[in-house]
């Protein structure tokens, strides 16, 4: 029984309620047998005996029903209704009445009721209880006869015992409800600290996988945009590698959408805002997505509003991520017709500006019933039509996420069989009020797609430290047409080396690396005894740009960031901010 007991005390499964139940019921119990034994040495009446014997007997049994056939919630009722309509009125009238311990037992009675009993049982019971106070004290007053009296000596010590147990009785509870709380508070503590180190392990696990897995897809794409230089390459050879190149962005963006559904889910999404300029912004994003509907046989129209700031504060990689996967979209459903984007910017003041972007296409639309779940995650509307559409359903559920991080808002307009538009509007902040004026995002994005080199630099010396010998041979061959002179090592250890013999104008410096990683070798690099790069610009080449990864490279002192995969003009447009200027030829 007493190991029943303790094992429905310290079972964390059970409610407050119940734990209280059990912890009050067996007080009582105890209670009542002293009461019992101390009402016979004192010589009580043979009436008020019985009565708290009979008290007794059915309130054990009441119980040990009760936690041996699991009905405490009955139990709770029936025991209520037992103390206050049998068990106070009994004891009241055959136990010296206000003169006895009765009073401390109502206040018991009150206690029991409050902690194990909730809702609308425990108003009807309190009201009750009063009803029976009320009542039994109503009586005592106007017939003191209905009560058995105690001498001084019997009131003396009734009240002194019922004082004792009903003390025993709150010292217990409240010493309960310490361990109680104080368990409860190293389990919270202890969820904290999972909480935190499954955070920490989750972040972990984010920049390793986006490494692993960018790190392929750089030197596939890198690869591949030397091939598209070549001059001499034969139109089939052209083709093809336009088509991987296209793949290539597709799979990135893929793996993107996964990466960023998994941080946002953890909760690890950040808002990193930076100046950006708008223009050069749309034009990459237009030029991503221009093969993508040509090879489908669509038209493409882009156009900025000419009233645009030209430079704008806020999010770029997020705001880019939000166009393309909504022009994604409108590509991957339209077969016929046309997708055109819109971007412009409401004034709010000298400072912010409503940036608007408007998505159109004349594809398949949306029914109206799938609406209200067109944001969640994994869903795909129309499978039965769309099955041979690839995707995972991730595109519309991170817009909308990264769209509310932002403090902006997302709405949609569809005729199904028709078309579909995707309208945006994101908070930013002006950096350069400068109107943007009349240009043409298509031809921008024609002159990224006609490679020619935006500077040679043949006295300029450059270092690019990287563990995989295949993103070197990608970078070395990316920057050939510059002319730029680089020494490419695989490790730390070597960059130092490097460092101690030779000054570069700029490092390129990999984040991931076994044995010492780049911002290990950057500490090194700034406070190398006899170093010859001390103050020279270190550019970390990261998978993992972007929310904490920003803050942590900024507060290692690297003077930029470069998100693989890269690019030959994002690789020349990098180095033309950090090369001497007397060292420049710009073409």
């Amino acid at each position: 029984m007493i190991r029943k007991i303790k094992s429905l005390l310290n079972d964390p499964e059970l409610d407050y309620q119940s734990k209280s139940f059990v912890l009050l019921s067996v007080i009582a119990l105890i209670g009542l047998f002293i009461a019992m034994i101390s009402g016979i040495l004192l010589g009580q009446s043979l009436m008020a005996n019985i009565s708290v014997l009979i008290e007794f007997l059915l309130f054990s049994g009441i119980f040990i029903w009760a936690i041996y056939r699991n009905g405490m919630k009955k139990a709770m009722i029936i025991i209520t209704a037992f103390l206050i309509f049998v068990f106070l009125p009994a004891a009241f009238f055959t136990s010296g009445g206000a003169a006895g311990g009765t009073p401390v037992w109502f206040a018991f009675t009150t206690l029991y009721i409050v902690m194990t009993l909730s809702g609308r049982p425990k108003a009807v019971f309190l009201i009750l209880n009063l009803l029976v106070v009320i009542v039994c004290w109503g009586i005592g007053y106007t017939h003191p006869e209905a009560i058995t009296e105690f001498s001084r000596k019997e009131a003396f010590f009734d009240s002194f015992f019922t004082l004792l147990i009903v003390g025993v009785v709150m010292t217990a509870l409240v010493s309960y409800q310490a361990r109680l709380f104080r368990r409860e508070n190293d389990r919270v503590n202890s969820q904290k600290k999972e909480i935190e180190e499954l955070n920490h392990a989750q972040n972990r696990f984010f920049s390793s996988m986006s490494h692993e897995i960018r790190t392929p897809i750089n030197a596939i794409l890198g690869f591949n945009e030397v091939i598209l230089r070549q001059e001499d390459a034969s139109e089939e050879i052209k083709n093809d590698a336009s088509n991987i190149q296209g793949a290539g962005k597709m799979l990135l963006s893929l793996v993107n959408d996964i990466l960023d559904f998994s941080k946002l889910d953890a909760g690890r999404m950040d808002i990193v805002p930076v100046e950006y300029r708008v223009s050069e912004m749309m034009s990459e994003v237009v030029n991503m997505i221009l093969l993508q509907a040509k090879a489908k046989g669509l038209s493409f129209d882009g156009m900025i509003d000419s009233n645009t700031p030209s430079v704008l504060i806020g999010d770029e990689i997020r705001v880019r991520q939000i166009i393309i996967n909504l022009l994604n979209n409108a590509v991957k459903y339209t077969e016929s017709g046309y997708v055109s984007i819109y971007l412009g910017a409401e004034r709010l003041g000298d400072d912010r500006v409503r940036l608007v972007i408007t998505v159109t296409d004349t594809g398949i639309g949306i029914k109206k019933e799938v609406l209200p779940t067109l944001f969640e995650a994994f869903v795909r509307t129309d499978q039965e039509k769309n099955r041979k559409i690839e995707g995972t359903g991730l595109g519309l559920s991170i817009v909308k996420q990264l769209v509310d991080l932002m403090g902006g808002f997302i709405s949609v307009d569809s005729v199904y069989g028709l078309g579909t538009t995707f309208k945006v509007i994101i908070p930013q902040e002006v950096s350069d009020a400068q109107r943007i004026g009349n240009i043409s995002i298509l031809d921008q994005a024609a002159k990224r797609n006609t490679y020619k080199s935006l500077f040679t630099a043949p006295d300029a010396n450059l270092l690019i430290v990287d563990d995989s010998k295949t993103n070197l041979l990608v970078e070395k061959k990316l920057l050939r047409e510059t002319k730029i002179n680089i020494d490419a090592v695989t490790s730390g250890k070597d960059a130092l080396e490097f460092t101690l013999k030779k000054r570069y104008d700029v490092i390129f410096m990999d984040h991931l690396m076994p044995e010492m990683d780049g911002l290990e070798c950057l500490e090194r690099i700034r406070s190398q005894e006899g170093g010859m790069c001390r103050d020279v610009p270190v550019i970390v080449l990261t998978a993992n740009a972007g929310g904490e990864n920003n803050e942590l490279y900024n507060r290692a002192g690297f003077d930029g960031q470069l998100s693989k995969p890269v690019s030959g003009r994002s690789l020349e447009e990098t180095l033309m901010k950090f090369i001497p200027e007397e060292k420049l030829v710009i073409i």
